[in-house]
């Protein structure tokens, strides 16, 4: 028997044995996860296992405090377990979207060709591919292009592919995405109307009055709310850079530019981007998971081209003469497609007897080298229509969208016309109402049954397409009767003499005139429209207005009484209320005969003046800063010619501006001194003070500190005598001269960080109670006085010392607590934000300042919260106001005090987003300014986010150099003399232990 003390049995092991038994197989477990997830359930399934017996164990020994622990061990081991099934188990994607399915939205899409479509199977594939990379997950935002020249079928291929998959019904396939929007860009759209659908489309509500870009992405954002989306942009090259050089094929439209920046990012979700245009994307890469198929280099086979002739229509054909029609359409889609519509027509569906349709004499038009079987086929045209049949056909050609039956009626008919009455004048609010002989085209009427016939025998003939109550033609289709017109005029273009140079001016004058007063008054009988769609019919009228020579008539009644609604306070409808900048930039465009160059001589003095400002505040407010110096440039030497001192001073104050953006610091400081110049000659007090401001930036970033404080000086001096009861510099003018203010703290203030030993990240590890450096965890350390450290740290050669800094910091503070006060009683967006960044800035200079290292007595934490709201509330104030140029200084800003709070993740989505934006315009001195700042924040690190500090920094030096920044000389020199220190310290060969 055994005794009492376990004699004759295997004794217990101890519960502490077992217990590290159990840490020992849970570790493994841990170790092994998630490269071999299962043998890690294994183990962490032992350890349990382990656990149990211990229980046991401790049970029968008695010991309740091994027993406490072994239990915590093995439930948390459960647990563990049990998270690590769901995750292994459940899918990346749910199997049924949380999300309510939205119905497909077909924006200017056409109707699938269904089983007329030849061809592309291994395009269809690629579709697929892409398509099933974001069902799986395994590509979730991938960017498709479908590029090719005009006619290849790059719409008809990305609509074909919709119908195959289902994707374009309202109750589709289970994979099939939960939103699906197409657009169709047309020529002068702007990406305004687009952006207002797409958002509408996701939100269900219309677009609120005037977003800025940033504020219409977040919009976007929180309205596709997790939804996986399928957006197709048909025709994107209308919004694309169509000159030859580095810009080719990039995106005018910032919002544009920002959706596929951040659909790439994969911070809209999961989503496809299918792009249709005749350029590729150069804003994208194959590192932005962005593949292209390039239809030109894929021609139909003999056989797909033979099929297409049998499919649209010729039937009776040997293998010689089908071989024959290839040849001379050259594989070309569209072209095959014409020749066949018209052999079904006119020659009963045979190829014998084609060449009686050819024109031996025909001179293909310059231009691509592939068009030219096109051109030869849409000619046999010239002799195969009738003189109806070509009339509509040139009407339809000169509208720029699908034209529906009744707007031909009143150009092509008298029984359609408006009843008469007397023409009012813009003043009077009501719009015109044209006699019929001032909307008909010249040339015979038409009666409406006529009309309707015609249009179904060229819908027949494919030349049109009806979609809905309009009917649309394909561009080059468009481009051909256009020409034609222009060589023929209204006859049937057989005849072999062509119109005289001032005929073809005179017939184009007397449509384009038509078409003006169509759109004007009767597509658009409402004299003031709402809404971007409302306005659409008003910018067409400008754009033929000006066609047709009728500058100045459409400068005054259309665009600024109408789309402008005037030019006062409440004016500038279109810009101010809608934001509608891309599509009133393009409107202001057909009064330039020389884009932003040379308004049109028609125009007088004073109104080509106000065109070529108001081209440059377009161009600068769509981030277009280059393109924006012609317009600023004409409009100043047009004011010197007129010796208009006042307008030549507010050009030459913004063309000072624009060139410090864009990094003209010499040109800069140059045409800041005109502005003075101009501005005394003026004697207007308010632009004598404001454009001293103007120079003395230009100066401070130049680095000539003493001279630019002069100017503000002298700058203040006047806004006293200006304005007594604000005698402080504000606005603009006061965030420049409090940026000079605070330039040697800050400089100072990144010495004394440049002298710290690391940074502890906050979301990487728990909280530590002591300092460590000059930041701790969760609550920094505070100090009520500097030591000699961060004295030692100030820079020597400033003049200044340490009390000094602080002082201005205090100053600089208590300038801006006070114009923030004016500004919050005006309401002033950008001048509440830039006062709010003065503050934040001063702040965090006070605090970096005031901090020193071994400090005992706290008093004030290093970055208070205080300084945390004012940045954030900056940044998202600057966004609201649009200001751009100012949204890079208040993310820099903030970078640096998330930074100083241990947020290394807040602060490199700021330097990352900053970076965006100065890259993007391109605003170099503010890439100066990042590649320092991203250095001195993350130069210590040893995984540098960013390649590595020191080439930052030879980056930095060399944008410096160039642009003559010398604003930057000593910091830079600081930044260098760190990192030479750092990189010593990790070079120093080390003692042994």
């Amino acid at each position: 028997m055994a005794n009492g003390n376990g004699n004759g049995a295997s004794p217990l092991p101890s519960a502490w044995i077992i217990l590290g038994l159990l840490l020992a197989a849970a570790g493994a477990g841990a170790a092994v996860y998630p490269i071999h997830w299962f043998a890690s359930l294994v183990f962490l399934a032992s350890s349990i296992v382990i656990g149990i017996f211990g229980l046991v164990v401790v049970i029968k020994k008695k010991d309740m405090s091994a027993g406490v622990v072994l239990a915590i061990f093995t439930l948390a081991t459960i647990a563990v377990v049990v998270i690590l099934i769901q995750r292994e188990w459940t899918p990346d994607h749910p199997s049924s979207h949380p999300k309510t399915r939205l119905p497909p939205s077909l924006i200017g899409a056409p109707d699938p060709l269904k089983k007329r479509f030849v061809g592309r199977e291994k395009e269809f594939a690629e579709l697929d591919r892409a398509s099933e990379g974001v069902v799986s997950g395994e590509s979730p935002h991938p960017t498709l292009g479908i590029i090719a020249w005009g006619g290849f079928g790059k719409t008809a291929l990305a609509r074909q592919w919709l119908w195959r998959q289902g994707f374009d019904q309202n109750a589709p396939k289970p994979d099939a995405p939960d939103a699906l929007f197409w657009r169709a860009f047309g020529e002068d759209q702007g990406a305004d109307g687009f952006a207002m659908d797409l958002i509408g489309y996701f939100s269900g509500q219309p677009e609120p009055e005037r977003l800025t870009d940033a504020q219409r992405m977040a919009k976007l954002r929180a309205a596709m709310d997790g939804r996986r989306y399928l957006l197709v942009l048909d025709g994107l090259e209308t919004e694309q850079d169509k000159t030859r050089g580095d810009r080719l094929g990039t995106l005018a439209a910032p919002f544009l530019r920002d959706l596929l920046r951040e659909h790439t990012a994969g911070r809209l979700g999961r989503g496809l981007v299918l792009v249709t245009s005749r350029l590729p994307l150069a804003d994208l890469s194959r590192q932005d998971a962005y593949q292209e198929i390039n239809l030109e280099q894929r021609p139909l086979s003999d056989d797909e081209a033979a099929l297409l002739l049998k499919i649209e229509g010729v039937t009776h054909a040997s293998a010689a003469e089908r071989q024959e029609l290839i040849q001379a359409a050259g594989h070309h889609p569209l072209a095959l497609e014409t020749m066949a519509n018209i052999l079904r027509q006119h020659n009963g569906g045979r190829a014998a007897g084609w060449r009686e349709f050819d024109d031996d004499a025909f001179e293909a038009p310059q231009g691509r080298e592939e068009e030219k079987h096109l051109w030869r086929i849409l000619a046999w045209t010239n002799r195969l229509l009738d003189a109806r049949e070509q009339r509509v056909m040139i009407t339809i050609a000169h509208f720029r969208e699908p034209a529906r039956a009744q707007w031909l009626y009143p150009l092509l008919t008298l029984d359609a016309a408006p009843q008469a009455r007397a023409k009012s004048t813009p003043k009077s609010g009501t719009v015109p109402v044209y006699r019929p002989e001032e909307l008909r085209l010249p040339g015979p009427e038409m009666p409406k049954r006529a009309v309707r016939d015609v249009l179904d025998a060229l819908t027949g003939l494919r030349l049109l397409r009806r979609e809905g109550n309009t009917y649309a033609m394909h561009d080059l289709v468009r481009e051909h009767f256009r020409r034609r017109f222009w060589r023929f005029g209204w006859a049937r273009g057989t005849e072999t003499h062509a119109e005289t140079d001032e005929g073809r001016a005179a017939n184009t004058r007397a449509l384009h005139t038509r078409l003006y007063r169509l759109y004007s008054a009767v597509i658009q009988p409402v004299w003031r429209p709402d809404g971007l769609a409302g306005l659409h019919p008003l910018y067409e009228a400008v754009y033929h207005g000006a066609r047709a020579g009728l500058h100045q008539e459409a400068l005054v009644d259309i665009y600024r009484a109408r789309i402008l609604r005037g030019t006062g306070h409440d004016g500038f409808y279109s810009t101010n209320k809608l934001g509608a900048f891309g599509a009133d930039l393009a409107a202001v465009a057909h009064f330039f005969v020389r884009p932003w160059r040379k308004p049109a001589p028609n125009l007088s003095d004073a109104d080509q003046a106000w065109l070529l400002n108001q081209a440059a505040f377009r161009l600068r407010a769509l981030g277009r800063l280059t393109e924006a110096l012609a317009p600023m440039r004409a409009g100043l030497e047009m004011a010197i010619k007129q010796e208009n001192w006042k307008n030549a001073a507010r050009a030459a104050s913004n063309l000072s501006a624009l060139e410090l953006t864009l990094g003209a610091v010499a040109e800069a400081v140059a045409d800041g001194a005109r502005s003075v110049t101009y501005a005394d000659q003026s004697g207007d007090k308010f632009l004598r003070m404001a454009f001293r401001a103007t120079h003395g930036d230009a100066l401070h970033q130049a680095g000539a500190r003493e001279e630019a404080r002069a100017l503000f000086v002298e700058a203040e001096g006047l806004q006293a005598e200006h304005q007594p009861q604000y005698p402080r510099l504000y606005s603009v003018q006061g965030f420049q001269y409090a940026d000079l203010l605070l330039s040697g703290a800050e400089r100072a203030a990144w010495r004394g960080w440049l002298a710290r030993t690391v940074v502890v990240d906050r979301s990487a590890h728990p909280p530590i109670s002591r300092p460590v450096g000059w930041i701790s965890e969760a609550h920094p350390p505070t100090w009520k006085q500097p030591n000699a450290g961060i004295r030692a740290a100030v820079p020597s050669d400033t003049g200044d010392d340490l009390d000094t800094f602080l002082a201005e910091c205090e100053a600089v503070a208590a300038r801006a607590e006070q114009t923030l006060e004016w500004a919050h009683s005006q309401e002033f967006l950008l001048d509440i934000a830039l006062n709010r960044l003065t503050l934040a800035r001063a702040g965090l200079y006070r605090g970096l300042l005031a901090a020193g290292e071994g400090a005992q007595d706290a008093s004030s934490p290093l970055v208070s919260p205080a300084v945390m709201d004012q940045a954030n509330a900056a940044v998202e104030g600057l966004r609201k106001a649009g200001a751009v140029e100012f949204i890079a200084r208040g993310l820099l800003t903030r970078a640096w005090a998330r930074m100083a709070s241990g947020d290394r993740a807040g602060a490199r989505a700021d330097l990352a987003e900053a970076w965006e934006i100065a890259e993007g315009s391109p605003m170099p001195l503010f890439q100066a300014d990042i590649l320092l700042t991203r250095a001195r924040l993350f130069g210590r690190e040893k995984d540098y986010p960013w390649g590595s500090a020191r080439g930052d920094l030879e980056k930095a030096r060399q944008l410096i150099g160039k642009h003559g920044y010398h604003r930057r000389d000593g910091e830079l020199a600081d930044a260098e003399a760190m990192l030479g220190e750092h990189d010593a310290e990790h070079d120093a060969p080390r003692g042994k232990m």
